[in-house]
């Protein structure tokens, strides 16, 4: 039987552990591409369901500013109080609320004109929002 040269003897062991350094790079790698598209996927979610939130409150604001309410929006929200161009108008209905299982509580409404303003809103989570409206007629 013939022995293998000295100069060839144990290239198993250093080509074994390069292949399984390899290996563990690339799970390393799909793994942290997998994370990553696991964290934008969720960045979607949150951003999605915050516009949805707010989208609500645009929708439920206008339609509690109906009959007696309708007259505050003209106002901004700083004079709502005691206000006396609109009796029997409950300014209260239109300060606050909850949607999608987060409330809602009006910061400021600033009309801009006759049928559109700027409505900012603290979330009970802590953040805050500013939306345009364009009022319905």
């Amino acid at each position: 039987m013939r022995l293998p040269d000295p100069q060839q003897r144990g290239f198993a062991l250093p080509l074994a552990l390069a292949t399984s350094a390899l290996l563990l790079l690339s799970s390393l790698s799909l793994q942290t591409l997998a994370l990553h598209a696991r964290q934008r996927s969720s960045q979607a979610l949150a951003t999605a369901q915050t516009r949805d939130a707010e989208q609500s409150v645009a929708m439920a604001f206008q339609q509690l500013a109906v009959g007696d309410h309708a007259c505050l929006l003209a106002l901004p929200s700083s004079e709502w109080e005691g206000s006396e161009p609109c009796p029997g108008a409950n300014p209260a209905a239109l300060q606050s609320g909850r949607v999608a299982e987060l409330d809602w509580q009006l910061l400021q409404w600033q009309p801009h004109g006759v049928m559109a303003g700027t409505l900012q809103l603290r979330w009970s989570d802590g953040r805050q929002s500013r939306l345009d409206l364009e009022l319905l007629p």
